[in-house]
């Protein structure tokens, strides 16, 4: 089985304000590659979103920006 495994966080309930980005790559059904990093979103953080995450505003202070990565 191949596939990449995606997950996205996000700051608000905005489509657009990705807090953090995961991927992993599984060939022939073995974990080959990941990925992980969190994204300073151009938009507020909503304190429901935090308490789903756990990613805080000041966590994501000198993270890129999503066109950044």
């Amino acid at each position: 089985m191949n596939f990449v495994a995606l997950d996205f966080e996000t700051a608000n309930h905005e489509r657009h304000s990705a807090c953090s980005v995961a991927m992993t790559v599984v060939r022939n059904s073995r974990i080959v590659d990941n990925y992980y990093t969190l994204i300073k979103p151009e938009t507020p953080f909503f304190w429901r979103n935090i308490q789903i995450h756990g990613i805080h505003e000041a966590d994501v202070q000198d993270a890129p920006k999503f066109p950044e990565i």
